[in-house]
């Protein structure tokens, strides 16, 4: 059956070969060929793994989420009653069925966040150099986006015509309406840069790793996209990028206002029963928040805040430069980040009983661990930024480039990349992976200071972790298949990880 439907695939695509010439279509079926033969192509557990993560993973967020709102905290199996619970059993717009405000909530803001990226102005910088050889351009307006946003937020807040608490009161309508959105535009991304390829041959994004290989591999393809940079809308003279798009901005942004949202729900002493949300201070008090959720709330904040401060450096990370985008990022970006990352923390913290009031000097602890990670992840992350970008103004030559005030050092790839081996890239591989992971372990270590088992706190570090280390091993499985001897040299000069 494979065999057939492969056939069935090689004959479609000599019956498209019109708009190509005979050497991008050899180029193609040398792709094509390298893709089938090829087991480390099949990620995350092939067509069998990425099918399980695609229903299992988001299921265990609804979970986490469930936990919280239903049990205030306290851990407990997902029976039937906890789903029946969870969908019909609690207030609308806290429960996860969906509703019509959640819905107006989520496209309205997807809608704004689109009109912000495509129409406010921006520095245009041109991406990381493709397969095919181009360089895209991309709108950097994100911190001008993020101001923008806020400036609307507290004037709507201030003026009345917000409910502070309405994305607290909305939670899980907004993450179901999010999940369904993820799904759908993912199916969007296999069917029309996947089974469509053709139509994008003569884009200046198209790559020849473009496309459905093989009809059999629909939920690896639909899981881990069909395609590394798709552009639609190109008649607005600059196309939307929908992986640059999602990947910056309604859920990073949105992750910070549900924070603010879920502070804002403590302030007016707010409380989640199967009837209704109670605030049982209406004028609020700032006595009943305490500093654990805030320092949570500012640190996400200033992450975000830095993230859009230093926006030219998203051009060169992992995700853009070298992942697909299909389910796994999407669904990453919009129905899990937002959601998961409030849920675990100011979500948990607001919603667990008895209040939590936490400990000052543990609160003084994260504080200054994260300073550190802080520091650590924005210095590791732009000292490699720096290095690349002083290398593609000077023709590829860093010569003259200073790492901690001495000369940089580096190694030279046979197709002309440039690996650091000076600063942190010369202590160790991937030294940008540790400061997150420090963050997750903070931020779950200013949630303990409570009698309940903190456990969905403690299950964004698992998920992180894990995350992390995962990562780790197909980047180290990448650089080989890419840099063959020039990645053993490099591993020689930098043994450590």
């Amino acid at each position: 059956g494979r065999d057939a439907a492969a056939a069935a695939t090689d004959d479609a695509e000599a019956r498209g070969r019109g708009r190509r010439g005979a050497t991008d279509d050899d180029v193609r079926g040398e792709e094509q060929k390298r893709r089938r033969a090829d087991a480390k192509a099949y990620e995350f557990g092939g067509n069998l793994g990425t099918g399980f993560w695609t229903f299992f993973i988001p299921a265990c967020v609804y979970w986490a989420y469930g936990i919280n709102v239903i049990n205030h905290g306290v851990p407990c199996l997902p029976d039937l009653h906890f789903w029946h619970t969870l969908w019909s059993g609690l207030p609308e717009g806290v429960a996860v069925r969906p509703t019509a405000e959640g819905f107006y909530i989520v496209t309205a803001w997807v809608f704004l966040q689109f009109l912000f990226q495509q129409f406010m102005p921006g520095r245009m910088e041109s991406g990381v150099v493709l397969k095919n050889g181009n360089r895209l351009p991309y709108k950097l307006n994100g911190w001008k986006s993020w101001c923008a946003t806020w400036a609307l937020v507290v004037g709507g807040v201030a003026s009345g015509l917000v409910d502070p608490t309405l994305l607290f009161r909305n939670f899980g309508s907004m993450m179901t309406w999010a999940n369904i959105y993820a799904y759908t535009v993912a199916l969007y991304l296999y069917i029309h840069f996947g089974l469509l390829w053709r139509r994008w041959v003569d884009s200046p994004e198209f790559e020849n790793d473009w496309g459905v290989f093989k009809l059999t591999d629909f939920f690896h393809d639909y899981w881990m996209g069909c395609a590394r940079n798709p552009r639609i809308f190109h008649f607005l003279g600059y196309p939307l990028d929908l992986k640059f798009f999602f990947e910056a901005r309604p859920g990073l942004i949105l992750w910070i206002l549900i924070n603010w949202s879920n502070v804002a729900a403590m302030y007016y002493g707010c409380r989640v029963t199967q009837e209704a949300v109670q605030c049982d201070d209406p004028q609020g008090n700032f006595s009943n928040i305490p500093w654990a959720i805030l320092t949570v709330a500012v640190s996400h904040h200033y992450y975000i805040f830095d993230y859009f401060w230093n926006e030219p450096a998203i051009l060169t990370t992992t995700d853009i430069r070298h992942e697909p985008f299909g389910f796994m990022l999407l669904w990453g970006d919009f129905g899990f980040l937002p959601w998961m990352y409030t849920n675990s923390f100011t979500l948990y913290l607001a919603l667990v009983e008895p209040r939590y009031t936490g400990s000052k000097s543990l609160d003084i602890l994260c504080v200054l661990l994260w300073i550190f990670a802080m520091v650590l992840f924005r210095r590791t992350n732009i000292e490699k930024h720096n290095f690349r970008t002083y290398a593609a103004e000077h023709n590829n030559d860093p010569t003259g480039y200073k790492v901690w005030g001495k000369p940089a050092s580096w190694i030279k790839t046979k197709e002309g990349s440039l690996m650091l081996t000076s600063g942190f890239w010369g202590m160790c591989r991937h030294p940008n992976y540790m400061p997150d992971m420090i963050m997750a372990f903070v931020w779950w270590l200013n949630c303990t200071a409570h009698a309940t088992s903190s456990l969905v706190p403690f299950g964004y570090v698992i998920y992180f972790w894990s995350m992390d280390v995962h990562r780790f091993f197909r980047d180290e499985r990448r650089c080989k298949e890419k840099y063959k001897d020039d990645w053993d040299e490099y591993v020689k000069v930098v043994p450590y990880c």
